[in-house]
Parts: structure tokens; C-alpha cells; sequence
């Protein structure tokens, strides 16, 4: 992650987003279709309905979410930029998604940048490193380092597709203890932690989100969490700086975006909405609970985020060599 996180929320703040200037009752006049390029039950398609559901009492119309799935999240984010900029189609946004791919593959056929609007940063969640809850599975962090320094290259780790997120972290991780292991990437995050739960895999990474009730109910074992501190989620893990790498914090974080030339009313009027749902109290609760920080940034700080965001990621790509075709 960079170092905006840690520093740069602070002064960016929550800032006054710009005041709807459409006549009350304009803008929706159907429901607003919202792309989630993953499949349902990931940790961006959890804190997407999340939000949809909350913008019910802010818009005169529902969100309504459809997962389009694929290409590790370029499917669904190539619809979204091809939509027309009425602002009756958002996408939903990560890290991997407008950063990373495209860093990755530079057959991948949209910008960030060029093709879309910021509308709303509604919030972050950082990793859990999962093992399988069983006696044969590392305990801690360091006893997974330890496995993977004595056999290298030969144990696996699963991710949500190649290129994600999920798939990067590990990397970061890995690259940081300098040990290596063959990645084994899935179509989406449930199989990937289904096969690390039946030990097929000896483990991964994946956001809060999606692992919390997983190791709640005893599915997973996590080895570390990937916040500067440890998650009110899973108080007794402790993170990756406390396990003998400081430093190492990484987060996932998922926004909303329109197409490029979308009205500036219609985005003011869709941003206010999706910032005020990720911060209401009912919101509050469900993120809190699965280790999601909410965010509410409007357009102008989402925008500065992802420029400071994509820098890291950017770097780390670049000293790495990690290439990927989708």
C-alpha cells in the first residue's frame, strides 16, 4: 500500500463534495446498474451490497448490483468503461482491477485514468495470510517462511485469479522474506480458499472480507493480518510487521466509478449519496465486522488516492518482474 494510507487520509479528509445541482427527483429516473467484476461473495461484491443497500434511503432509485466475473476482474471492468456516460452505470472498482492489471498486461484494453470518473472511495480492507485449520498447517507466519526457505519454489499458495490483488500481496510478502513458492491462481476467491481450507494448497492471501467468517468458523487458520495494527476483526493475529517483517502493510481498497464524460451533476448527486451510505451507522456496523474501514472519499480525493496508490504497486511490479497474461 502507499504511504497515503497511513498519512495522506488524514489530510484528505472528508471533504465537502460538490452540491447536486440536478432538480430534486432528476437524477435517477431507473435503477442505476453498479458492475462488480468478481463474483458474488468476494470482499468487493460484500462491501458493494453493503453500500447499494444503504443508498435505498438517499436516492429515489435502488443500485443494483451484477457480477461480471473474469479475466481476474477484466471483464466486468471492460464493460464499465465501454457503458454509456449517463451515470446508469457505475463499476466497481479495487486495486487490482485499475492498477494493477493494467501494469501488469498491456493487453488490457482500459485506463483508469482515461476511461472512467471517480465517484465515490467507500472503503478498505486489509489481509488475512490463511492457512487450513488443521494440526499439519504452519501455526504462525514464521513457521510458514520457514517451510518455504526449506523447500523452495516446491510449496503453492492460491489466489483469486492472476494479476489480482490476492495474488500480488502474497508476492509482496514472499519478495520481502525472500523465500518463493508456485502460485496457483482460481477463478475468484471462493475455490481458492476452498482448496486452501482442504490443504490442496498450503495457504494464501485474501482481503478481511472474504476470510474472517472462514476463520471464524474454524474453516482457516490466519498466520498474520496485513494492517499497521492488528484488526478489531481477529484481535489475537498478529500482523506481518509483528511476525518479524515491518513495514509490510498492505490493503485492498474498493470505490465506485462512472464512465468518462459522465455528467459532473450526475456524479455529484451519486457521490454524495454512496459517501453518506458508506458512513451511516448501519453501514459502520457491517464493515466493522468484517474488518472493512469505511471511507467516503468523494471524487477529487479518490482520484488522489489511486495516483499515490498506483505508485507503489506500480514500483513494485517494475523490481519484481512479475508478469502475467491473462
Amino acid at each position: 500500500m502507499t504511504q497515503l494510507t497511513r498519512r495522506g487520509l488524514a489530510a484528505l479528509g472528508l471533504s465537502g463534495l460538490a452540491a447536486p445541482a440536478l432538480a430534486q427527483g432528476d437524477f435517477p429516473r431507473q435503477p442505476v446498474r453498479v458492475i462488480v467484476p468478481f463474483a458474488a461473495g468476494t470482499g468487493s461484491d460484500i462491501a458493494a451490497r453493503i453500500v447499494a443497500n444503504e443508498t435505498r434511503h438517499r436516492l429515489p432509485q435502488p443500485l443494483v448490483i451484477e457480477n461480471r466475473a473474469g479475466g481476474g476482474g477484466i471483464t466486468g471492468t471492460e464493460q464499465g468503461a465501454r457503458a454509456a456516460p449517463d451515470g446508469y452505470t457505475l463499476t466497481v472498482g479495487t486495486t487490482s482491477t485499475w492498477i494493477t492489471n493494467p501494469a501488469l498486461n498491456p493487453r488490457v484494453a482500459y485506463s483508469f485514468e482515461r476511461d472512467f470518473t471517480p465517484v465515490s472511495l467507500f472503503g478498505r480492507s486489509f489481509y488475512a495470510v490463511v492457512t487450513a485449520n488443521t494440526p499439519q498447517a504452519p501455526r504462525t507466519l514464521a513457521e510458514l517462511i520457514e517451510r518455504l526457505r526449506a523447500r523452495p519454489g516446491e510449496a503453492t499458495f492460491g489466489s483469486s485469479g492472476a494479476g489480482t490483488i490476492t495474488h500480488l500481496a502474497t508476492e509482496v510478502i514472499l519478495h520481502r522474506a525472500g523465500v518463493t513458492a508456485t502460485h496457483v491462481p482460481y477463478r475468484g476467491s471462493a475455490p481458492a480458499m476452498t482448496d486452501i481450507a482442504a490443504g490442496q494448497v498450503l495457504f494464501g492471501s485474501d482481503t478481511l472480507a472474504a476470510t474472517v467468517p472462514l476463520i471464524r468458523n474454524g474453516t482457516l487458520r490466519a498466520l498474520a493480518v496485513t494492517s499497521p495494527e492488528r484488526s478489531p476483526a481477529l484481535p489475537e493475529v498478529p500482523t506481518v510487521g509483528e511476525s518479524g517483517y515491518p513495514g509490510v502493510v498492505l490493503d485492498a481498497w474498493f470505490g465506485v466509478a462512472a464512465p468518462a464524460a459522465t455528467p459532473a451533476p450526475v456524479i455529484a448527486v451519486l457521490a454524495e449519496a454512496i459517501g453518506a451510505a458508506a458512513r451511516s451507522p448501519e453501514a459502520l456496523a457491517r464493515f466493522d465486522a468484517l474488518g472493512i474501514n469505511p471511507l467516503g472519499l468523494g471524487p477529487a480525493e479518490f482520484g488522489a488516492f489511486v495516483r499515490e496508490n498506483a505508485g507503489f504497486w506500480r514500483d513494485f511490479i517494475r523490481a519484481s518482474g512479475i508478469r502475467v497474461e491473462f
